[in-house]
């Protein structure tokens, strides 16, 4: 199956209708650049991305 991306927070969701940190249903396919955040208190591309939870984000979503 292939990830979706989450429009409002970016998270990438591969099984969920819906994502896990917002619980927004709008998820689209059309996405890209990856960005994968490990720690989320001491990572500057999560402060851009605006997200406090580790995983997997997607940098543009269409």
């Amino acid at each position: 199956m292939t990830e979706k991306a989450c429009s409002e927070c970016h998270r990438l969701v591969e099984e969920e209708n819906e994502c896990p940190i917002d619980k927004n249903n709008d998820l689209r396919g059309n996405w890209s650049g990856l960005a994968v955040i490990y720690d989320p208190e001491n990572s500057e591309i999560a402060e851009q991305l605006e997200t406090s939870v580790a995983g997997r984000y997607a940098i543009n979503v269409r």
